[in-house]
């Protein structure tokens, strides 16, 4: 058996008990977004305060809080895209775009298309742009990912990827790129709606531009896009690492990577508790896990987690858990991969 072949039937597992994980909460994502929404609130003006009345030396650490917190809101705009919301496609997708993408500037339908072409193409050269360019360097001796990193910070690539959701090129490859007229009237609805929830945000700056751009619009545009590089790295850049091409999804996710997981992980809990805030809400940093299942919600992959990783460390070989369960995101993005040619097939 090798990488090629490689998905969740392979494992052994029981049925009964990964549907039973498959079952959706209607309430649990509501919950868990009013909190994201207090805590965000809470952590804004608080930024504002302690940047404005203490010292503006606070401030490159606050935007960071600020853009975990965003990246937290696309983490649940992911679970909407996979329909784990909610079984009823209208309540799921007006939480995916109303109660979450909207508020980071995100379009619901172009993220849900290319997401999906993210699993069915993963870590291939049909996996759409806005996934490959997050990985498109992963060597850290290569200059050229540090000019990346200056684009994550400021903003230029978060215009990129804007402009590109609902555009991409894989969707001329498979047919599904509406005509221009279609795609000019679905990019103005976008913009309108979303515009309309940027006010209300607006609105609770007391229309302060200034605040406005410097604790909202910056830390989605720059901090939250690097650490998106990070977790795009960590995640699926193992085979640019391993100087591996994968041809097929099934080799794709035989090399995605979890973090922060009970396999491996950082004996200092701060850093874990940090990277969690800043990368790794709501247990996407289960990552290997989702792409085994993508049907099982994310307060449920820890659970599936339990159940798999025994049998996904005996189809990797045991020595080599450093690899697939990596201590974190920072530690795998910035490590030397290897993996055994034996493996490696």
């Amino acid at each position: 058996m090798n990488s090629k072949n490689y998905n969740r039937s392979d494992l052994d597992l029981d049925l009964l008990k990964v549907r039973k994980l498959e079952d959706l909460s209607n309430l649990r994502p509501w919950v868990d977004v009013i909190i994201l929404y207090l805590i965000t609130i809470i952590i804004v003006f608080s930024s504002h305060f302690l940047t404005t009345q203490i010292n503006y030396i606070f401030y490159p650490m606050v935007i960071f809080l600020i853009a975990g917190r965003q990246g937290a809101l696309l983490q649940l705009v992911h679970e909407a895209s996979h329909g784990l919301i909610n079984k009823n496609i209208k309540i799921n997708n007006f939480f995916g775009s109303w109660i979450t993408s909207y508020l980071i500037g995100v379009n619901y339908q172009g993220y849900t298309s290319a997401h999906q072409s993210h699993h069915a193409n993963t870590s291939t050269d049909k996996e759409p742009i806005s996934d490959q360019e997050k990985y498109s360097i992963v060597d850290f001796k290569n200059p050229k990912i540090y000019l990346l990193f200056l684009k994550d910070i400021l903003g230029l690539t978060a215009l990129k990827v804007f402009f590109n959701y609902g555009s991409d090129k894989s969707k001329k490859k498979n047919n599904l790129n509406l005509n221009k007229y279609d795609a000019l009237k679905s990019r103005f609805a976008f913009l309108i709606k979303m515009s309309f929830v940027q006010l209300f945000i607006f609105a609770l700056f007391n229309f302060d531009i200034i605040n406005y751009f410097l604790f909202w619009i910056y830390p989605a545009m720059g901090p939250h896009m690097f650490l998106m590089r990070i977790r795009g790295i960590a995640e699926h850049g193992l085979p640019k690492k391993l100087g591996v091409i994968s041809k097929n999804s099934n080799e794709g996710r035989y090399y995605t990577r979890s973090f922060l997981t009970q396999k491996n992980y950082y004996n200092f809990k701060i850093l874990t508790l940090a990277e969690k805030f800043l990368i790794g809400s709501y247990s996407v940093h289960y990552h290997h896990e989702h792409h085994l299942n993508a049907k099982i919600p994310y307060y449920n992959l820890k659970k599936f987690h339990k159940l798999v990783s025994e049998k996904v460390l005996q189809r990797v070989k045991p020595e080599n858990n450093s690899v697939i369960y990596e201590k974190g995101y920072f530690s795998a993005a910035l490590s030397k991969a290897y993996l055994p040619k034996e493996i490696i097939t």
